[in-house]
């Protein structure tokens, strides 16, 4: 599987990346407080240096003598980063402490009477380019003779830039190897974390058409995982009834297609025994004629459930008027119905949003059966029937029940409650799996009720 495909490795490197904000943030936090703190300590040494040097002056006998004693003020200062001037008010340097010779700038020396503050302190970048940065305070002070004097006091802040520079460092490979240690016990745990749906892909690798019976085990697994193994479990159950349905559906048709093939094969070979009559020979192709009737309407129907059954079936529903749809159709099985005495009742009444042709077929096919298998000199009735939101249209046969173990296989293809009693002009046992598939298509159901009173055939239309 390729890396960017990865769950494991997105969400690795989403680990790392969280993992790296969140030290950089805490490394930002951290560096500035500490630049900082470093910035107010040595802001407060240099204050606290200028009020030394000022205490110093005062209490001083001369300007000479301490002219006289540098390495008292070098020793004060401590290291080479330090800065000391003291400046008469003409400008002329009394005391000039610069381990580095560093050209200073002029500054405004705060009151003598001002409490000093970090506010007074002034950040110098050099006169030069590359010169080192520089804190520098400057204030007003009094000699031993009350002279009036200027102390500047300054620290090179290279040393400070410097220890900033490694800190830095240091919080940048921290945060990369953080993020490196993230993104690797990340990888980790998630490979491991997923190995229960590495068992479950094998486990599904290994149920093919010979044991759509298996079912996933949900036990021992994550909880986030119980969802997923539930769908594929219903899923491989509605695989293994469809398998069973198309199995049983292809053995079905093989036998109703063997049947008419096995009657044109016998038929024509025994007209091909021995010389015939002309008659005998047109009583033959009628036969023939019969049975490939029989096989086209068959394979009309199929043609037809083909398409019923395809997602992207159209419907073109109308208004209808009930009415006339049920007149049409007694209108076209009155000659069919009069051959056994049958009168056809239409009750039918109102409107109904549906497909025309399509109600029309389903309706055509029940009034099919019942003409078919209704009593002699007896009645049928198309009626209508309104109950919680459904419209209910009725085909009502007086004639022989069906066995209440016949009623649910009804609907499914090639089914007949007696096989032997298969008829020239029967649909072939897909009659009533077609009126399944057109309710379907209507978003409607089918049922049906029967005793020794008779049958009755229902189309459940939803009523909008």
């Amino acid at each position: 599987m390729p890396r960017s495909n990865s769950i494991a490795w997105r969400l690795a490197l989403a680990f790392a990346a969280v993992c790296a904000l969140v030290l950089g943030v805490v490394g930002v936090f951290l560096y500035r407080s500490l630049a900082e703190e470093i910035a107010y300590r040595d802001d407060l040494s240099l204050l606290g240096r200028l009020e030394q040097v000022r205490a110093l002056l005062q209490d001083s006998d001369s300007l000479d003598a301490l002219q006289a004693r540098p390495r008292l003020y070098q020793n004060m200062l401590g290291n080479q980063e330090s800065l000391l001037q003291v400046l008469r008010a003409d400008g002329s340097t009394v005391i000039d402490i610069n381990p580095r010779q560093l050209s200073l700038p002029r500054l405004s020396p705060m009151p003598l009477g001002q409490p000093p503050s970090r506010g007074d302190v002034r950040l110098w970048s050099g006169a030069a380019p590359g010169d080192a940065p520089m804190a520098l305070v400057a204030g007003q002070a009094r000699g031993p003779k009350g002279e009036d004097l200027i102390v500047v006091a300054g620290k090179v802040l290279s040393e400070r830039e410097q220890m900033l520079a490694r800190y830095r460092l240091r919080l940048y490979l921290a945060v990369g190897m953080g993020a490196l240690l993230a993104f690797s016990l990340g990888l980790l745990l998630l490979r491991r974390g997923l190995q229960p749906l590495r068992q479950l892909s094998e486990s599904v690798r290994q149920i093919d058409l010979r044991s759509l019976d298996r079912r996933l085990l949900s036990g021992g697994i994550p909880a986030e995982f119980h969802e997923p193994v539930q769908a594929l479990n219903a899923m491989l159950a509605r695989l293994e009834a469809s398998f069973e349905r198309l199995s049983q559906f292809s053995a079905d048709l093989a036998h109703e297609i063997r049947t008419p093939l096995h009657n044109l094969l016998g038929s024509n070979g025994l007209a091909l025994s021995q010389p015939r009559s002309a008659a005998e020979y047109q009583e033959v192709l009628a036969s023939n004629m019969e049975e490939f009737e029989r096989l086209t309407r068959m394979a009309q129907n199929l043609l037809f459930l083909a398409r019923a059954e395809q997602a992207d079936a159209v419907l073109e529903p109308q208004v209808l008027s009930l009415a006339g749809v049920g007149a049409q159709l007694c209108d076209y099985f009155e000659a069919l119905a009069d051959d056994r005495a049958i009168r056809l009742q239409n009750d039918f009444s109102g409107e109904l949003l549906a497909d025309q042709q399509l109600l029309q077929r389903a309706l055509g096919n029940l009034l099919a059966n019942a003409v078919r298998h209704a009593d002699t000199q007896s009645l049928i009735q198309l009626r209508r029937r309104d109950e919680s939101g459904w419209c209910w249209l009725q085909v009502h046969n007086q004639g022989p029940g069906i066995a209440p173990e016949h009623l649910p296989r009804l609907f499914d293809r090639f089914y007949r409650v007696d096989p032997s009693r298969a008829e020239p002009g029967d649909s072939g046992g897909l009659g009533l799996a077609i009126v399944r598939s057109i309710m379907l298509l209507h978003g409607g159901q089918v049922r049906v009720a029967s005793d020794d009173r008779g049958t009755v055939f229902e189309l459940g239309f939803p009523l909008l």
